[in-house]
């Protein structure tokens, strides 16, 4: 299945178009306290990282699963979603219209956002921020934190001049209306998406307000950004900002360019840092859900449509592909969903980034919402360690805490740079088998439970599954979690791998 991603882009417009929004005031950079409130982990984002989306957790819920989850297994950095206030609604989307630089959202006070870093920090899990800065909210109204606008004008901090279409007809930045061609540079980052007002950030006074929000979160402790519609911002206007900003360790923060489209799109973003393989999600769903495991064999064939594996982030899906059609496999795809994380955790390409949100039944439904009118605590699905059959709207699959994905956290940690070895499909088995390093894996992607001999290439001993056992699959030095496998003195192991799972062992998990 091949994506339309101008059919997707114009999808996630019309769903971000649906309130209007309020804006609220920023404080001015030199009121910015001058070090972190937190101190972010001393961590690069890299091949060896491991991320994941917690789309629309609160910041007491993302409180906890770092400290007790995340951290603990191993999740090198998270995005959150965008904390400034927005326009009022239970819609996800709204989150997407924001209405001031205010750190006060449904997701949570900037008093629990400051929490929420620094015990994310403290567990070693760096925090990238979901940031909405190439416009401002539509319509009129107040937004969540009571700050009122309306189109155009958000008092304290932009005025109608500060945006494109506010321009005198004759500036050459001036441009009305909405994107009519997206493919052309000028029209893409001048005109309004889906008629959300589009900031003139060429301007010197509209980069401050912009830097002067970034710099705030860099304050109380973020590592980076992910910058959302960054098309439509520009790579020119975006790479000044980020110029300004400050350092986080020593470094300009991490970037990550949402940029929707194919590797010759995301290019010029790569300069920033990190930008997504939107083919990938084709590659997942066409591998694990209609069958085409043989295409995972041929390494080189495969990267040739991506951008440098150094910028690239590879997932599975995240909350645009989920929310619109899907475009992607999701939760509800169940085992399929599981085997295709299993897949992008064990590839050695890019940098891979996990998604974990909340179920829904209508692709506009957002998150829970608790006695305050504020996003409700995260609960998660009952079957902890596996994929659930069902979930009911609101509560989160949380599939970082399924034992595969755990387990393979720690598979590809012990399989570090090393590149695939003994790449192996098995067409009347649909099994696709290889190992990088020291670490083996067998995915099976059949409806049908095999039962076969592989050569896994390590030294002989008994062996615990990462899959079925989790992070920690040995138990008191002796007792295996997991599932148990002997290899012989020629390298071979019998492995039974139940259908639309897998078997992945690794050296120093000896049992």
């Amino acid at each position: 299945m091949t994506l339309n991603w101008k059919s997707l882009a114009l999808k996630i417009v019309v769903s971000a178009c649906g309130l209007g929004l309020a804006f609220g005031s920023v404080a001015p950079a030199s009121a910015l306290p001058p070090t972190p409130l937190s101190a972010v982990p001393n961590k690069v984002i890299n091949e060896q990282s491991v991320g994941i989306q917690m789309f629309m957790w609160n910041w007491r819920s993302l409180k906890s699963e770092c400290t007790n989850v995340l951290g603990p297994e191993g999740i090198d950095w998270m995005q959150v979603s965008p904390p400034q206030e927005s326009i009022d609604g239970q819609s996800w989307w709204t989150h997407y219209q924001p209405v001031s630089y205010k750190i006060d959202s449904s997701l949570g006070t900037r008093q629990e956002f400051i929490d929420m870093v620094r015990a994310c920090n403290t567990a070693g899990v760096q925090v990238i921020v979901d940031a909405v800065i190439n416009h401002m909210a539509n319509s009129e109204g107040t937004g969540v934190a009571g700050s009122t606008f309306t189109k155009y004008n958000y008092p304290g901090i932009y005025a109608p001049e500060n945006f494109h279409s506010g321009l005198a007809t004759n500036d050459p930045n001036y441009c009305a209306g909405s994107i009519s061609n997206y493919d052309e540079p000028f029209n893409t980052t001048h005109c309004e998406l889906g008629n959300l007002p589009d900031l003139a950030t060429e301007q010197p006074a509209v980069q401050e307000k912009i830097v002067g929000y970034l710099n705030d979160l860099i304050s109380i402790g973020v590592a980076g950004f992910r910058i959302d519609a960054a098309k439509h911002f520009g790579v020119e206007d975006l790479t000044t900002v980020r110029d300004q900003l400050n350092l986080v360790n020593g470094q300009k923060p991490y970037f990550a360019s949402e940029t929707i489209g194919s590797n010759v799109v995301n290019e010029p973003f790569t300069s920033l840092g990190g930008v997504w393989a939107w083919g990938w999600v084709d590659d997942m769903q066409a591998m694990f859900h209609y069958g085409l495991l043989a295409s995972g064999k041929d390494v080189s064939a495969r990267y040739n449509g991506y951008n440098a594996s150094s910028n690239t982030i590879t997932m599975v899906s995240n909350h645009d592909t989920e929310h619109h059609g899907p475009t992607s496999l999701t939760y509800m795809d169940g085992l399929d969903f599981q085997l295709a994380n299993v897949f992008t955790l064990a590839d050695g390409f890019g940098s891979p980034m996990l998604y974990s949100g909340y179920a829904f039944t209508r692709e506009g439904n957002g998150a829970n919402i608790d006695y305050n009118g504020r996003i409700a605590n995260a609960v998660c699905a009952p079957r902890g360690t596996v994929p659930a059959k069902s979930v009911a709207d609101g509560v989160y699959p949380c599939m970082q805490r399924w034992n595969a994905i755990k387990g393979m956290i720690q598979w590809r940690d012990i399989a570090g740079n090393a590149p695939r070895r003994s790449n192996i499909y098995n067409k009347a088995l649909n099994v696709l088998s290889f190992k990088r390093g020291t670490a083996f894996v067998a995915m099976n992607a059949s409806k049908k439970r095999i039962n076969r001999t592989f050569l896994v290439g390590l030294p002989k001993g008994k062996y615990c599954d990462l899959i079925s056992g989790g992070a920690v699959a040995m138990s008191n030095g002796s007792a295996c979690d997991g599932k148990r496998f002997s290899v012989d003195s020629k390298g071979r192991s019998v492995l039974n791998i139940p259908a639309k799972s897998a078997v992945a062992i690794a050296l120093n998990n000896v049992g």
